[in-house]
């Protein structure tokens, strides 16, 4: 691959799907040294990417934006390469060698995107940077826990991957009997549905700063399948995640524990962007049949 003038690392989706693709954009800017990289995510992640790349100029940002608009590639990003992780489909845009577009899911496959991007560098000549959770860790932070505190995220980007709240609030039972300070976190999505407890402390992070913070002194995590979860794990927290209707081959979250159901039919998905599991009751049984007291007696040993 040719040496281009800049590089621009795009990408388009929520906290869990940037975090498997970060190690992609560590990998480009080190295949490149010298060569002036921006940063074109959503303004929540920025910070993730400021040790990486500097914002989009609004020249550049602009030409990125017409390409959804005309026939052939803006000539402004004739010597620019684009880098883009995503999941299934290919953004509907005019070809170009300078487009790098990673495929983070393969039809009929459960193999995870971080593997995914793993191999499609590899095919380009680009060496994956293997040390990426280190080198996020130097930049923002890693697990030093501070008192007893284990944060409960009852919350995810799609209902139907969701605990029970009955269930967490059981598990938070248990983990105050066993002198531990459960926690559950709030996110506007969890406040807009209601996934609040009935009784307990909750946390509602003003920015995803604060969420490191809250995470990287917290005892341990757990919550379903959602982006906190791929957070904590980057940090180096111990936790467990729970899994339902997703994979935990494909979607799990780095150095955390994985508790199912045992259900033959789980997992059902490979992508969760639409409805799924029509024919289930809610809350999902591969979900609603992962007892507390089975949480609790993984995360006891997972407690430092």
């Amino acid at each position: 691959m040719k040496t281009p003038d800049k590089i621009v690392l795009e990408h388009a989706g929520a906290l869990g799907d940037f975090l498997l693709a970060w190690p992609v954009f560590l990998s480009i800017i080190r295949q490149f040294p010298g060569v002036p990289v921006h940063g074109a995510v959503r303004p929540s992640l920025a910070r993730f990417m400021a040790p990486l790349a500097t914002p989009c100029p609004p020249g550049l940002r602009r030409a990125l934006d017409a390409r959804f608009a005309e026939a052939a590639w803006p000539e402004a990003l004739a010597r620019v390469l684009v880098v883009r992780p995503g999941l299934a489909v290919r953004p509907n845009l005019p070809p170009n060698d300078n487009f790098l577009f990673l495929h983070g899911v393969r039809p009929g496959s459960r193999e995870s995107p971080r593997s995914l991007y793993r191999q499609a560098l590899a095919r380009t000549g680009i060496p994956f940077a293997a040390d990426f959770q280190a080198v996020f860790q130097a930049r923002f932070g890693r697990h030093a826990p501070a008192g007893n505190t284990v944060l409960l995220f009852p919350g995810a980007g799609h209902p139907d991957k969701c605990w029970p709240m009955d269930r967490f609030e059981s598990l938070a039972t248990r983990l105050r009997r066993n002198g531990l300070s459960p926690v559950f976190v709030l996110g506007p999505a969890e406040q807009e549905r209601g996934l609040t407890p009935a009784t307990g402390q909750t946390l509602v992070p003003p920015s995803l700063e604060a969420l490191s913070a809250a995470l990287c002194a917290a005892r341990a995590v757990v919550g379903p399948d959602c982006g906190p979860l791929h957070l904590a794990g980057m940090h180096g927290v111990p936790g467990v995640a729970l899994f339902g209707p997703t994979s935990p081959a494909q979607w799990g979250p780095d150095g955390l524990d994985i508790v199912t159901a045992g259900l033959t039919c789980a997992p059902c998905v490979a992508l969760t962007a639409a409805a799924f599991a029509a024919a289930c009751p809610r809350p999902l049984p591969c979900l609603a049949g992962i007892g507390p007291e089975a949480v609790w007696e993984r995360l006891r040993l997972l407690l430092p």
